[in-house]
């Protein structure tokens, strides 16, 4: 399947912190687009099930450094 991410708003997940090694996700009509902030060239496009359940995975992380649910 191919992803249209001409134009896709992408933004940054909070925990980043403003820093220059961040990800950047957009959400899109197909999917949810993940990408590096500092090579923002190259994406890749979950499901917004598979993006929905890495996000309730990393937000029960045992380290407190879960995701940002802003994001779910």
């Amino acid at each position: 399947m191919t992803h249209d991410l001409t134009g896709a708003a992408w933004f940054k997940s909070s925990r980043c912190g403003g820093g220059p090694t961040c990800v950047e996700v957009a959400f899109l009509e197909t999917g949810v687009g993940v990408r590096d902030s500092k090579d923002p060239g190259p994406a890749f496009v979950v499901s917004p099930g598979s993006w929905s359940s890495f996000v309730r995975h990393c937000s029960g992380t045992p380290d407190g450094q879960g995701c940002d649910s802003a994001t779910s």
